[in-house]
């Protein structure tokens, strides 16, 4: 699935809910399949605004990402869970609610595009994990604490491997995923919506991202490398 198409999908569901508000999409069309996918919540700014490239992403909000991915950067892909701008993450939050009918209709499409790519390694960069089937259910996955091989503070994000799928509306009721075996990682933005870092000793490195993915699989952290 492109990003133009997946775009497309969004922008009809908003005229069918006859919503108001910008949509936007980041994706890398250099991700790689079975690779490693960062996911946000939602793009910030209002109005709508073309797909762009997460590569070619570049501030102060994304360069620590950048950063982190090292050398695993240009292939690892990249989307929100929701491709609403409407200025503030934090409206976001408020909005959202499993009766959510719009949301849950542009969930259930960013989901087409997660099970398309088959990560398998998810970095949620939020904290809202209620998205993928944490108390709350949405997109129903269902999850197993795994222990991290990461040391010190960076031992608090939580890593989890996907183990199977619960039917929901959102993911249109279906039994089975792509994603079953899938890690995920909890972790927090490097700034989270009120502006506050990441301390240093917390942060997460390319370093961490290696240890994790030789973790999962030896081979699985060598296809990961830019080809450059």
């Amino acid at each position: 699935m492109t990003a133009e198409s997946l775009m497309e999908i969004y922008k009809r569901i908003r005229e069918e809910e006859n919503v108001n508000g910008g949509l936007g999409l980041i994706t890398n069309p250099q991700a790689q399949d079975r690779g490693i996918l960062l996911v946000g919540l939602n793009p910030s700014g209002e109005g709508d605004a073309p797909p762009y490239n997460y590569i070619k992403c570049k501030s102060d909000f994304w360069n620590p990402k950048h950063e982190m991915m090292g050398l695993f950067d240009e292939k690892c892909g990249y989307i929100d869970l929701l491709p609403v701008r409407n200025g503030r993450q934090a409206q976001v939050h408020l909005d959202n609610d499993t009766k959510n009918r719009y949301h849950g209709r542009l969930l259930a499409h960013t989901r087409d595009y997660i099970e398309e790519l088959r990560p398998r390694l998810i970095i949620f960069a939020n904290s809202a994990n209620y998205y993928w089937g944490f108390r709350k259910g949405w997109m129903g996955y269902i999850f197993n604490r795994v222990n991290s091989p990461l040391d010190g503070e960076r031992k608090r994000w939580k890593l989890f491997q996907i183990t199977g799928i619960e039917s929901t509306g959102v993911n249109r009721f279906v039994h089975e995923t792509n994603l079953v075996g899938t890690f995920f990682l909890q972790y927090r933005q490097h700034k989270d919506m009120f502006g506050r870092p990441v301390p240093e000793e917390r942060k997460l490195r390319f370093a961490d991202i290696q240890t994790i993915a030789k973790f999962i699989d030896g081979g699985f952290e060598k296809t990961l490398y830019n080809d450059k």
